[in-house]
């Protein structure tokens, strides 16, 4: 019995594993992740497996629960997604204290990207993204967990001392787009709201967060600490563009 309701739970899943902005969303539509991640959550509860999801964190009081989720189209990308119906970056459930968690959890799976590549990855190597409505393909919330282009490495790099923990204009385009940024102090992101960020930026109070798209990049900060770079725009881009999914160059 217990193999055969996984034997469901893993045909339904498999055909819904388009769920990436990669891959067209095909014939399973927007939805698709979802069913994948509600695939997923029934496996766990259960029969207690997780797959065909890498991870299922079951719902608390204190967090929303997260599905890890090996991209099917990627070699080393996952993609972190709240197990239940968040649609996207525009959903005030994310500024609330039960989704802080999915930004931390999406952070640490940069040991599986480091794993997926055979090899230990730099802070500075690996990057969580958030696509705007109109550059997603799929209408559930999802991190996508990869490397970062060598270009991106660079110019922030380069622009280190520039960048504080204030929102500003970064001055220079990433990936053809204009990004505002800031950093973060902290070896990790607990308790860090990214999407809270976003809402209390300035370009928020004139555009709505569905046309945001948002990077988080490791980084080593100006004073050689530990933190992170947040890149984020609000003209419907696809900040997801900021990753290299070969991951060149790390």
């Amino acid at each position: 019995m217990r193999l055969g309701l996984v034997s469901i739970l893993v045909a339904g899943a498999i055909a819904g594993t388009v769920a990436t902005s990669a891959i067209a969303a095909g014939p399973w539509g927007r939805d698709a992740l979802r069913s994948v991640v509600a695939a997923c959550v029934v496996a766990k509860s259960t029969v207690g497996v997780s797959f065909p999801c890498s991870d299922v964190k079951l719902a608390t009081p204190e967090s929303d629960g997260y599905a890890l989720i090996r991209s099917p189209g990627y070699d080393s990308e996952f993609l972190v997604s709240p197990i239940g119906a968040v649609d996207g970056i525009e959903s005030p459930e994310l500024q609330s204290n039960a989704a802080t968690p999915l930004w931390n959890t999406a952070w640490q799976a940069r040991a599986e990207v480091a794993a997926a590549r055979g090899r230990t990855l730099g802070r500075e190597a690996v990057g969580l993204a958030v696509n705007a409505i109109g550059t997603r393909t799929q209408d559930h919330f999802h991190i996508h967990v990869d490397c970062v282009r060598q270009s991106v490495k660079t110019t922030l790099g380069a622009r280190a001392k520039a960048i504080t923990d204030a929102w500003k204009p970064l001055g220079v385009r990433l990936g053809g787009e204009q990004y505002w940024a800031r950093s973060i102090s902290g070896a990790d992101l607990s308790g860090t709201n990214i999407v809270r960020l976003m809402a209390e930026s300035p370009p928020a109070a004139n555009t709505p967060l569905d046309h945001a798209t948002v990077a988080v990049i490791g980084a080593t900060l100006a004073d050689g600490s530990d933190g992170f770079y947040v890149l984020a725009n609000w003209t419907d881009a696809s900040a997801e563009r900021l990753l290299d999914h070969q991951c060149r160059g790390v």
